[in-house]
């Protein structure tokens, strides 16, 4: 069928070809972010965290007495508290820090080479205030060196993850004795997702360093055998409040929990443009639907008359697939434009990656197969018209 045809066609119902046009360019940018979006997600959920999620849990806490907030009343309810929880049936490993991980942000500071200081800088890198327990309780693998002690109890003597050592040495292994901005390198372990808007979220520092005040709060570590995780977290509350019933217990969680909260906000956009994308390709289907009976019924006369000069029915019914297609072909290509401007748009609000070519042309090829499914009941019904429809109406 000549294409010239097909455009007069489609000029003859301006309105409803334009609002049709719109709705396939919308719904083709939907599709192809959507999917970005939920492969985004997927990536991010499934990265490797180098940690127990489902048997570590984190309890944030904040003394309500004023008089136990700054050291050394901090210090000892902090260790009475541990004590406590030691005690506790299937509780393997406590320890305290200043922060968990698998956090947006917390406290981070610079960490450079003395030496090279405008080479080696690195921003945002999370400060661990700790102990030597933190080492079992979040399972870490000693790579180079050694953990900390308790002969490094408030020194300089620091720990860094594998990744940070790499950025600052090259090779992890030559960090070891080596002096930075935060203290002397005595180990390294392998890395784990600390903080997920740090300058690299497998960055961490660890000092073996009491806490000076706990205006924020701080934050108890348990590693615990996997069949008493439930029963333990019972019994948290508990004995936290034997201990010391003026501190305010804020969150228990795990650290599977910390996991989905820290990447949700791309899981829940995911759903949404999803959930999106699918009314909108239903209502594109049903828009193509109504599109072609209403044009079909129009056209009665003009496809009578085409079956009465030999049109055959393979004939009818390409030429109004042909309508469709070319409709849907100028949509899509408006779709390509839209989907990469509405990734840009996306990317202003949450990491997102560059949007891959082919996503959107498989998604043009989707909605073109929709489309196409949705027009081929009245396309076929258009083909049953009968010479006589045509001569009795004339």
């Amino acid at each position: 069928m000549s294409l010239t045809l097909l455009f007069k066609s489609l000029l003859q119902r301006k309105v409803i070809t334009i609002l049709l046009l719109i709705q396939l360019m919308l719904t083709l940018a939907l599709v192809s972010n959507s999917i970005l979006l939920s492969q985004q997600a997927y990536t991010l959920s499934n990265q490797p965290t180098g940690l127990q999620l489902e048997t570590t849990l984190a309890i944030e806490l904040k003394p309500t007495d004023e008089n136990l907030i700054v050291h050394p009343a901090l210090g000892e309810l902090i260790q009475r508290q541990l004590a406590e929880l030691r005690k506790i049936n299937g509780v393997r490993y406590a320890a305290f820090t200043n922060q968990t991980p698998l956090m947006f942000g917390g406290m981070n500071g610079d960490v450079f080479v003395p030496d090279h200081a405008e080479t080696s800088s690195v921003d945002a890198v999370p400060y661990n205030y700790a102990e030597a327990g933190l080492f079992d309780a979040l399972q870490m693998t000693l790579l180079h060196g050694r953990w900390l002690s308790a002969e490094d109890k408030n020194t300089d003597n620091v720990v860094l993850t594998e990744k940070l050592a790499n950025r600052l040495f090259g090779q992890s292994h030559l960090a070891l004795g080596q002096q930075i901005s935060a203290g002397t390198v005595v180990g390294v372990v392998a890395d784990m997702m600390y903080q997920r808007f740090a300058s690299d979220q497998y960055y961490g520092l660890f000092f073996n360093r009491d806490l000076s005040r706990a205006d924020y709060g701080y934050r108890l570590i348990l590693q615990v055998e996997s069949q008493a995780v439930a029963a333990v977290r019972q019994q948290i509350n508990q004995s936290l409040r034997q201990v010391e019933p003026e501190i305010d217990i804020q969150h228990i969680v795990s650290l599977r929990q910390l996991h989905r909260d820290v990447f949700e906000q791309e899981r829940g956009l995911a759903i949404l443009l999803s959930v999106l994308s699918a009314l909108m390709l239903l209502v594109a289907m049903i828009s193509a639907y109504s599109h072609a009976l209403f044009h079909g019924v129009q056209q009665q006369n003009e496809i009578g008359i085409k079956r009465a000069l030999g049109a055959s029915k393979r004939r009818i019914l390409l030429e109004v697939l042909s309508e469709s297609w070319l409709t849907t072909g100028i949509g899509v290509t408006l779709g390509l434009l839209a989907s990469f401007l509405l990734q840009q748009q996306l990317a202003t609000v949450i990491s997102l990656p560059a949007l891959p070519l082919w996503l959107p042309f498989a998604g043009a090829l989707m909605l073109l197969f929709c489309v196409t499914a949705a027009t081929w009941y009245p396309a076929a019904i258009a083909t049953r018209v009968s010479p006589a429809t045509a001569t009795k109406a004339l």
